[in-house]
C-alpha cells in the first residue's frame, strides 16, 4: 500500500514538473516573439481590384479591370485576358513579372499606395485607381439580378451538385481506409477553384455563381452550429474519470508545444504572408490553429481501425476530448483579441464569455434537465422540447457573436450542457444528425473550397513555407503529445501512436482557418497554405499507424473480444458462427441454428453482431449506444440458449470491414459453418457481393445465407417439411447436409426435389434422388423422399407451397454467374425462407465419393408455358 501511494506522489510530482515546463516554455517564447514582434509591421494592404485610368495595351484598355490578389508581400495579378503576374511588394514598390494580353513577359517596378498603382510596363505608363469594396463586389456579381424563383432554383442545383460530390468522394476516401469525411471536404476543395473553376470554368459558373455563394455561406454556418452543438454533445465525461490527469497532460503537452512553435513561427511569417493586423493577434492565431486535435475525425479513426477499446485509444479519446474544449476556449480567447483594439476591449470580451459558460452551466442546465424528464414519460424527445433545443442552439451562437467571440463557441457550449444520458443523447442527434450532416455540413466544406486557391501558391517561396508549416505542425504535436505520453507511462510504440493520432486536425482545424480569415487574421495564401497542411496530417494518420503498429497490437480485434468472451465449460471442439447483417434478422438465424448444434457431434453456437460504423462526424456516442443496445441482446439471447442447453459465446463489436473480421473468425476458430442473412445485391442474378459476397468467396468452411420471406422466420416441424432440390453438385450434397441435420432435429420430413422428364425427352432425376437417399439413410440415418416435379423453377415453387424451409446448393458455377436466373427468381418469389448453401474446402459428412452423376437440377430446361 505505501509502495502505491509513494509511485503515486512520484507520479503526480512528475505531472506537476511537467505543467511547470509547459507554461514555462509557452510564457518564454510568447514574451520573447510578442516584444520582437512588437516593431514588425505587415506589408501595407493593396489587394482588391482596379480601375484602368491610363494603360498601355499591354494590359487592357482604359475603364477595364485588374485584380491584385494580396497575401503579404506577395501580390498576384490577374486581368483581361490573358494577362497575369506574379508580384512581390516592397515597402511601396511593386516588383515583379507581368504577362501581357499578347502572352509576351516583361518585367515590371510600380508605385502602390494602396489607393493608385501607377509605373512603366512594356514601353507605357499604367496609372490604376481601386475600386471600393461594394463596386468590385457589385461588378464581380454582374448587372443582372435574379429574381427569387431563379435564386432558389440555383440554390437548389448547387446544393445538390455539393452533396452528390462528397457523396462520391467521401465514399473512395473509406474505401482508401482513410475518413470519410475527410473526403467530403476534399470533394468541397475540388468543386472551388483548385480544380473546378480551372478547367472546367462555364460548368463551376453554372453550378456556384457569384450571386449564389452568400446564400450556400448562410447555410453553411446554420449548419457549423448545429455541427458544433453535436460536437459538444458527444463529449462525454465518462470518458476522463479513470484516466484524467494523464489525459489532460498529454492534450495540454500537445497544445503547448505546438502553440509555442505557432507563435514563434509567425515572426518571420509576419511581414512575408501576414495581413494588416496587429502581431499579437496573427501570432496568436497562428499558435492556435498549430494547436488543433480534430476529436470527431480522430474517434472516427479509433472506431474504425478497432482502437477504441485499447488502453492507447481510450487514453488518445479522452486527451482529444480535453484539447477539443481547450482548443474552444483557445479559439475564443484568439478571436476576442483579434476583434478588439485594445487590452481593456479583450479583458471585457473574456469577462463577458467567462459570464456566459457560467450562466450556460449554472442557468442553462437545470432547465435542460426537464427534457430527461420529458423523455422518460413520453419514451422521446417531444416536439416542444426538441424545437426548445433547436432555439437555444440559435440563441446560444447570438449570444456569444454578440459578445466579440466565434458564434458556433456558444452553440458548442449548448452541447455541453445538454444532460448525459445515452438514450436521449441518440434521440437529439437522430434528429439533427442526418440533415446537418448529409445537406448542410458539405455546403462548409464546399464555402471552405471556394476560399482554398492553390493557384496563391505560384512560387517556390510560399511552397517552401507551406513544408515549413507542416514541419511545424507535426514535430509540435510529436514531441509535445509522445513526450507527455512516455512520462505518464506508455511504451515508445504506444507513445507513437498517441502522438500520430493527437496530430489529426481534419475538420475542426478547417472551421479555426476560415474563421481566422473572415476576422482577417490570415491571408488567402497562407489560408491556402494551413488547409494543405490540416489535409496532409489528417490523411497521414492512417498510414502512420500501419506503420507503428504493423502487427495490430494496439486494436482489439474480434477474435480477441471472442477469446474474452464466457464460455462453457467443457465446450463442443466444433463450432457455429451466426453473424446476422440485420439485427431483426437474429432470430430466425437461431431458429436454424439451434437444432444444428444439437446434431452429432453437438456444436458450440458463436453469436457475432457486427456494426458498421455510421459515416456521421461527429463522435461516437451514437454508434457505442448502438453498440451498447446489440450487446444485451446478445446476452438475452445467449442466456436463453445455455438455459437450454447450448454452449453459446456472443460478442459484438464496430467492424469497418465485417467480411474481413468474420473470415478471421472462421480461420482462427474451429468454424464448420458460417450462418447469414441475405440482403440485395444477393437476390439478384449477379455474383453476389457485400460482406455476404466476400464470405462466400473465401470463407473456408460451408457458408449458409438464409433470405426471409415477409411472413416470418422458418417453422420447421413434423407439418412443414424441409425441400432440398437436388442435382448431385458439391453444393447441393452440403445443402442436403443441412437439410438433414434441420429435419432430424425438429422431426420434419425431408424431401429431396428433382425435375422430372420433359418434352424433349431428357431423364428424370429419379435414379439420383433414390442414391443420395440411399447415402443419407446409410451414413445419418434419416430417411428422405424422392419427390419429382416439373423442370424449371415453378416446380420448386409449387413444392415449396406449405412447406417450412428451402435449402438450396449454389451452382458449380456461381462465382461467374452468381445465383442464377433460377435460384435469384426462386429467392424473390419462395413462398417460404430460403437456405442457399455454399461448400467449403473441406469435405462435409455427407459428401459423395467420386464419380457420383451430377445432375444440375437448376438448368434442366425452361419454364413449362403459362
Amino acid at each position: 500500500m505505501g509502495g502505491s501511494v509513494g509511485t503515486g506522489n512520484r507520479s503526480g510530482r512528475r505531472i506537476a514538473l511537467a505543467y511547470l515546463l509547459l507554461l514555462a516554455f509557452v510564457a518564454v517564447v510568447a514574451v520573447v516573439v510578442f516584444r520582437a514582434g512588437a516593431d514588425r509591421r505587415p506589408a501595407p494592404a493593396v489587394g482588391g481590384v482596379y480601375r484602368l485610368d491610363r494603360s498601355p495595351p499591354c494590359l487592357g484598355d482604359g475603364g477595364e479591370r485588374l485584380r491584385l490578389e494580396q497575401s503579404g508581400q506577395f501580390v498576384g495579378l490577374d486581368g483581361p485576358g490573358e494577362v497575369g503576374g506574379e508580384l512581390r511588394l516592397r515597402g511601396d514598390r511593386l516588383d515583379g513579372r507581368v504577362t501581357c494580353r499578347d502572352g509576351r513577359d516583361t518585367r515590371v517596378a510600380w508605385l502602390a499606395d494602396g489607393t493608385t498603382v501607377s509605373g512603366p510596363v512594356d514601353g507605357g505608363v499604367l496609372s490604376a485607381t481601386r475600386e471600393p469594396a461594394a463596386a468590385a463586389a457589385a461588378a464581380a456579381a454582374g448587372e443582372r439580378a435574379p429574381g427569387a424563383e431563379e435564386t432558389f432554383g440555383q440554390l437548389m442545383l448547387a446544393i445538390a451538385a455539393v452533396m452528390l460530390a462528397a457523396r462520391a468522394i467521401g465514399t473512395v476516401a473509406g474505401r482508401l481506409g482513410q475518413p470519410q469525411v475527410m473526403g467530403e471536404v476534399l470533394a468541397g476543395i475540388l468543386l472551388g477553384p483548385t480544380l473546378l473553376a480551372t478547367v472546367a470554368p462555364d460548368l463551376f459558373e453554372l453550378l456556384f455563381p457569384a450571386w449564389v455563394i452568400p446564400l450556400l455561406r448562410a447555410a453553411a454556418d446554420i449548419g457549423l452550429a448545429f455541427y458544433m452543438f453535436l460536437v459538444g454533445l458527444e463529449l462525454d465525461p465518462r470518458l476522463l474519470r479513470e484516466r484524467f490527469e494523464q489525459a489532460a497532460l498529454i492534450s495540454h503537452a500537445s497544445i503547448a508545444v505546438p502553440m509555442g512553435l505557432g507563435i514563434a513561427v509567425a515572426l518571420p511569417l509576419f511581414e512575408l504572408v501576414g495581413p494588416d493586423t496587429s502581431f499579437v493577434s496573427f501570432a496568436l492565431f497562428m499558435g492556435v490553429a498549430m494547436s488543433i486535435t480534430a476529436f470527431p475525425v480522430l474517434a472516427r479513426i479509433l472506431v474504425e481501425r478497432r482502437m477504441l477499446r485499447h488502453p492507447v485509444g481510450a487514453m488518445a479519446m479522452a486527451a482529444a476530448a480535453v484539447d477539443d474544449v481547450t482548443a474552444w476556449g483557445l479559439l475564443a480567447l484568439a478571436s476576442a483579441v483579434a476583434g478588439s483594439g485594445s487590452v481593456l476591449a479583450v479583458v471585457r470580451i473574456v469577462a463577458l464569455a467567462v459570464a456566459f459558460c457560467a450562466a450556460m452551466a449554472l442557468v442553462g442546465r437545470p432547465l435542460l434537465a426537464r427534457v430527461s424528464r420529458a423523455y422518460d414519460e413520453a419514451g422521446h424527445v417531444p416536439a416542444g422540447w426538441i424545437a426548445a433545443i433547436f432555439v437555444g442552439v440559435l440563441l446560444s451562437a447570438f449570444a456569444a457573436q454578440r459578445i466579440g467571440i466565434a458564434a458556433i463557441f456558444g452553440a458548442f457550449v449548448m452541447g455541453l450542457i445538454m444532460p448525459r444520458r445515452a438514450d436521449l443523447t441518440r434521440d437529439v442527434t437522430r434528429r439533427v444528425e442526418d440533415f446537418v450532416v448529409t445537406v448542410l455540413l458539405p455546403l462548409f466544406f464546399v464555402v471552405t473550397g471556394l476560399r482554398v486557391q492553390v493557384g496563391l501558391l505560384d512560387r517556390p517561396e510560399l511552397w517552401l513555407l507551406t513544408l515549413v508549416l507542416l514541419a511545424v505542425a507535426i514535430a509540435g504535436k510529436w514531441i509535445g503529445a509522445m513526450a507527455a505520453a512516455r512520462l505518464t507511462g506508455f511504451s515508445p510504440r504506444e507513445s507513437s501512436a498517441i502522438a500520430a493520432l493527437m496530430n489529426t486536425r481534419g475538420l475542426t482545424e478547417l472551421i479555426v482557418l476560415n474563421i481566422g480569415l473572415e476576422l482577417g487574421v490570415v491571408t488567402p495564401a497562407l489560408f491556402t497554405a494551413l488547409v494543405i497542411v490540416a489535409l496532409v496530417t489528417t490523411f497521414m494518420t492512417g498510414p502512420l499507424l500501419r506503420l507503428i503498429d504493423p502487427g495490430g497490437r494496439l486494436t482489439v480485434r474480434p477474435e480477441d473480444e471472442l477469446e474474452a468472451a464466457t464460455r462453457e465449460a467443457p465446450a463442443p471442439e466444433r463450432a457455429i458462427l451466426v453473424a446476422p447483417q440485420d439485427g431483426k434478422n437474429v432470430d430466425a438465424l437461431l431458429e436454424l441454428a439451434e437444432p444444428l448444434a444439437r446434431s452429432q457431434p453437438p456444436r458450440e453456437l458463436i453469436l457475432a453482431r457486427l456494426l458498421v460504423p455510421s459515416r456521421i462526424a461527429t463522435g461516437p456516442a451514437a454508434d457505442d449506444h448502438e453498440l451498447t443496445r446489440e450487446a444485451a441482446e446478445l446476452h438475452r439471447q445467449r442466456e436463453r440458449l445455455r438455459r437450454r442447453g447450448l454452449a453459446v459465446r456472443g460478442v459484438a463489436f464496430t467492424s469497418s470491414d465485417p467480411a474481413g473480421d468474420l473470415l478471421r473468425l472462421a480461420a482462427e476458430q474451429p468454424i464448420d459453418l458460417i450462418l447469414l442473412d441475405g440482403r440485395r445485391p444477393l437476390l439478384g442474378e449477379g455474383v453476389p457481393r457485400g460482406p455476404v459476397g466476400e464470405v462466400l468467396l473465401r470463407a473456408p468452411c460451408d457458408v449458409a445465407v438464409l433470405v426471409e420471406r415477409d411472413g416470418g422466420p422458418a417453422t420447421v416441424d413434423p407439418g412443414h417439411p424441409v425441400l432440398v432440390p437436388f442435382g448431385g453438385a458439391d453444393h447441393d450434397w452440403a445443402a442436403l447436409e443441412l437439410g438433414a441435420w434441420l429435419a432430424s432435429s425438429s422431426g420434419a420430413p425431408l424431401r429431396l426435389l428433382g425435375a422430372a422428364t420433359d418434352d424433349a425427352g431428357r431423364r428424370d432425376a429419379s435414379r439420383l434422388l433414390g442414391n443420395a437417399s440411399l447415402v443419407l439413410q446409410q451414413l445419418a440415418g434419416i430417411p428422405a423422399e424422392p419427390l419429382l416435379i416439373e423442370p424449371g423453377r415453378q416446380g420448386v415453387l409449387r413444392a415449396a407451397e406449405g412447406a417450412g424451409l428451402l435449402v438450396i446448393g449454389l451452382s458449380d458455377r456461381w462465382r461467374d454467374e452468381g445465383l442464377g436466373p433460377t435460384r435469384a427468381e426462386v429467392a424473390r418469389s419462395a413462398p417460404v425462407p430460403t437456405l442457399f448453401v455454399r461448400r467449403g474446402t473441406r469435405r462435409g459428412a455427407l459428401a459423395p465419393p467420386d464419380g457420383v452423376t451430377r445432375f444440375a437440377w437448376s438448368s434442366v430446361g425452361p419454364d413449362p408455358p403459362g
